[in-house]
């Protein structure tokens, strides 16, 4: 018997990722809910693999990919599809790029990522 905390469930994703060889990674996996948690974590970029990007667009699919398979291992069961990006000023005068859309992934996997890192309300 599945535990309905164990059935995936469909929401929103927000990544936002800094472009910088280390760069601070959030997501939240409650973009429409009433209590937004945010995941954070600190991302050491390959500056081999950035610089041989050949535009800014391949970039930041590059960042937000592996920012994707980060947040995949606390939620394996996470999946993303129709991603936008856009970029924005980052939080330490870097750019980063904002990426947002639908999301299904184990409620309890999300959870728990966020209680372990300790940033519930």
């Amino acid at each position: 018997m599945i535990d309905a905390e164990d059935e995936p469930v469909m929401g929103s994703i927000i990544i936002e990722v800094e472009a910088a060889p280390q760069g601070i990674m959030r997501v939240t996996l409650d973009a429409d809910g009433p209590r937004r948690a945010w995941w954070t974590a600190l991302l050491a970029h390959d500056d081999a693999v950035m610089g041989a990007a050949p535009s800014p667009e391949q970039m930041a699919n590059l960042l937000v990919r592996g920012s994707i398979d980060c947040i995949r291992l606390s939620v394996p069961s996470l999946v993303v599809g129709g991603l936008t990006m856009r970029l924005e000023p980052g939080p330490n005068g870097n750019a980063q790029i904002v990426s947002s859309g639908p999301a299904r992934f184990r409620r309890a996997e999300w959870d728990a990522a966020v209680h372990a890192q300790g940033c519930e309300d």
